[in-house]
């Protein structure tokens, strides 16, 4: 399921890499027919009757050059280092011609010496101050976004530090959260985009009492009933994100279960989003491996075959697949000699 979106993400980045190809052609197309345009039209006495008026045939070689003249810069401003070097070369064989044609005294060779290289300085001209810009918005979205993981950061260090036998459970949950992306062919952004998400998936817990989230003995079915309200208390305080719509996925929906039978909304199978799926299986496993309240940690062995167990019921079947996976690799060999 998931593999198939993945696919159909491949086949669009093909198809918008194959229109950029063929308007980068076309623009290539429109400036060797203008150039042959301003050629043919050059020098020609001949009369075109535009509108009523008669037009001398030779004034459309300004015209003809003044587009090839724009098709160039276009290809700078749009497709930048590869436009750039294309125009660069075009521009260095044509002042090339006309300069050879300037030494055999061709009348109009000089003009379109001058106006090529009138171009030539305003291709580069236009890239350098491109690339001046990109790269201040490149450092403010670098700027914005390290601000925003020490925030997210910040917040879970407070979330772990309210429940004092889950300390670091925010942080490990989310380091599983991005392996676990990217084992599933997610890409880097994706999967730090998930890692994020991931760290604030029990951002709700702020909202629980210490004497409950502490408590060391069993929960009575009414604090039972209060833990869960965890995951609405946090879908409530990241709605509030705008510039992440997602990013409340993870504390809504990480104790779904694919069977249906989870909470807070009995979501199930590809109904729940899939950054939760894929959280749900690292907090179990978290929870498996670490030390609670109420139990010991538990053996790796163990684990792996709860997660066997529970493919298909509690955890997605390819999530789970993933996390086998990985355990066959060995990603998760520090944790068993502890």
């Amino acid at each position: 399921m998931e593999k198939n979106k993945f696919l159909k993400f491949s086949k669009y980045s093909k198809l918008n890499l194959v229109f950029t190809l063929l308007g980068f052609l076309l623009l290539v197309a429109l400036y060797f027919l203008s150039e042959k345009g301003s050629i043919i039209t050059a020098g020609s006495k001949e009369m075109l009757n535009i509108l009523g008026h008669q037009c001398r045939i030779g004034l459309l070689a300004s015209v003809c050059s003044s587009i090839s003249s724009i098709v160039l810069i276009c290809m700078v401003v749009f497709y930048r280092k590869i436009g750039f070097y294309t125009a660069l070369l075009i521009l260095i064989v044509r002042c090339s011609k006309l300069a050879y044609g300037v030494t055999q005294f061709h009348d109009t060779s000089v003009p379109a010496l001058f106006t090529s290289i009138v171009a030539l300085l305003a291709i580069i001209i236009i890239y350098k101050k491109n690339n001046r810009i990109i790269l201040e918005q490149e450092a403010h979205k670098k700027e914005l976004v390290d601000f925003t993981n020490s925030i997210i950061d910040a917040f879970s260090v407070c979330i772990d530090g309210k429940d004092s036998y889950t300390n670091g459970h925010s942080l490990r949950v989310a380091s599983y959260t991005k392996l676990l992306a990217k084992k599933l062919g997610e890409n880097e952004a994706t999967a730090q985009k998930f890692y994020n998400i991931a760290l604030l998936h029990d951002i709700g817990k702020i909202g629980i009492p210490d004497e409950i989230l502490n408590k060391p003995g069993k929960l009575t079915e009414d604090e039972y009933e209060t833990i869960k309200t965890h995951t609405y208390r946090g879908f409530e305080i990241l709605k509030r994100v705008r510039s992440q719509k997602d990013i409340s996925d993870g504390a809504y929906y990480h104790h779904e279960r694919f069977d249906g039978k989870g909470y807070p909304t009995k979501l199930n199978g590809a109904k729940i989003p899939w950054v939760a799926r894929i959280i749900s299986v690292a907090d179990a496993f978290d929870a498996m491996s670490s030390t609670r309240p109420y139990r010991k940690r538990l053996p790796m062995e163990e684990i792996v075959e709860e997660i066997k167990k529970c493919s298909g019921t509690q955890f997605d079947p390819v999530v789970a697949k993933a996390f086998l996976e990985l355990y066959e690799e060995g990603a998760f060999d520090g944790l068993k000699t502890e």
